[in-house]
């Protein structure tokens, strides 16, 4: 059985995802970046002028959120990327001869369901499966041509199968994540509270002023912040780190961030889907700042309902983190509702799950 898992390098998320969901399938398991150059210049570029448009206009992706789930104009746009993104993935077809495709992303997903529709009678049949990774249903994920979808919460489920066109499996089985985030250590112990900030891969959520903002907690700290793959910013904040009075230390991408979540008392981060996941495994509070309009807002909404994270607002995010961490029953009682959201072994249901369906045939995989 040859399974591909298509990904895309927009944020780290989904990437992480699929990485997750590797680890429990078949070795020759091939993850693809389906927006990176070596597959399409035209995704690749794609890609490039979105992330740049971002940093001029901010909330970008909420108005793209927004006008792509309208029903008639959400059509419209699934077949745009279905089409524009066909050929690409009709070579990786023709390259790897996959027998599964998971998708973690709806571009791939997009451009597979489209290969589905115009070749029902092939011969070249697959599994198609989308595993979504944000804590909310959105218009681009649905495609008729999808065999098995998997999602974070029971509510997800309930609305799509609501909104699929047929029959289909749908599982609620949370956000794959990777397996060492089922692990939790004991900490040491220690006369500093450590605060752990994130950016997502990107570095984006205001860590310099968020760094400033702590430095004015009159209580000892050990900070760590974490720049992702965004160079600029980690110069800045080396620069920065100078003048802090609290214990700072910096860092670009890194490949230990369950190690630095175990070690942390709090996180404060946007709020990306995958690292909410992360952070409900190891039982870890959360601040939750400057999300990205659309599925950000919305994973927020679902981290802050669970008990589990207190969303900033136009709060000082130094005045929040000090309520948490200086009253111990609030404390507990945060971190409790982060670890019963927690679903760690999501990447090992869902793996076994689609080696089920594809073993047992219980699907017609043409669409």
């Amino acid at each position: 059985m040859k399974i591909l898992i298509l990904s895309a390098s927009i944020g780290s998320g989904h990437v992480k995802a699929a990485e997750a969901l590797k680890k429990f399938l078949p070795p020759d398991t091939k993850i693809v970046d389906f927006m990176s150059g070596e597959i399409s210049f035209l995704n690749n570029l794609t890609k490039k002028i979105y992330l740049k448009a971002l940093k001029f206009i901010p909330d970008l992706y909420d108005r793209i959120y927004g006008f792509a789930g309208l029903p008639r104009i959400g059509s419209v746009m699934r077949l745009i990327s279905s089409i524009s993104m066909y050929l690409p993935f009709a070579k990786l077809l023709n390259e790897y001869k996959p027998d599964v495709v998971i998708c973690t992303h709806p571009f791939p997903e997009a451009a597979a369901s489209f290969w589905k529709f115009l070749h029902a009678k092939s011969d070249r049949n697959f599994l198609l499966a989308a595993v979504l990774t944000d804590y909310s249903l959105h218009e681009i994920w649905l495609y008729d041509e999808v065999d098995v979808y998997f999602v974070a919460t029971e509510e997800m489920k309930n609305e799509l199968a609501g909104q699929c066109g047929r029959n289909r499996e749908i599982y609620a089985t949370g956000i794959p994540i990777d397996p060492e985030f089922s692990k939790i250590r004991e900490k040491e112990k220690s006369d500093r509270k450590n605060i752990l900030i994130m950016g997502g891969g990107l570095g984006l959520g205001s860590i310099e002023e968020t760094l400033k903002d702590l430095d004015e907690i009159s209580i000892p700290l050990k900070i760590v912040a974490i720049a992702g793959q965004n160079e600029k910013l980690f110069l800045r904040l080396k620069k920065l780190q100078k003048n802090l009075r609290q214990d700072v230390e910096i860092f670009g991408s890194v490949k230990n961030v369950c190690e630095l979540m175990n070690s942390a008392d709090l996180l404060i981060t946007k709020p990306g889907a995958l690292t909410i996941s992360e952070a409900f495994s190891q039982g870890l509070p959360m601040i939750l700042h400057a999300p990205i309009p659309g599925p950000e807002a919305k994973n927020a909404e679902y981290a802050i309902n669970c008990g589990a994270a207190i969303s900033a607002n136009d709060e000082k995010i130094s005045g929040l983190a000090g309520k948490i961490l200086g009253d111990t029953d609030l404390y507990e009682k945060i971190r409790q509702n982060s670890r019963n959201a927690g679903k760690s072994d999501a990447a090992k249901k869902i793996s076994e799950k689609i080696l089920q369906i594809f073993e047992t045939g219980s699907k017609n995989f043409s669409a």
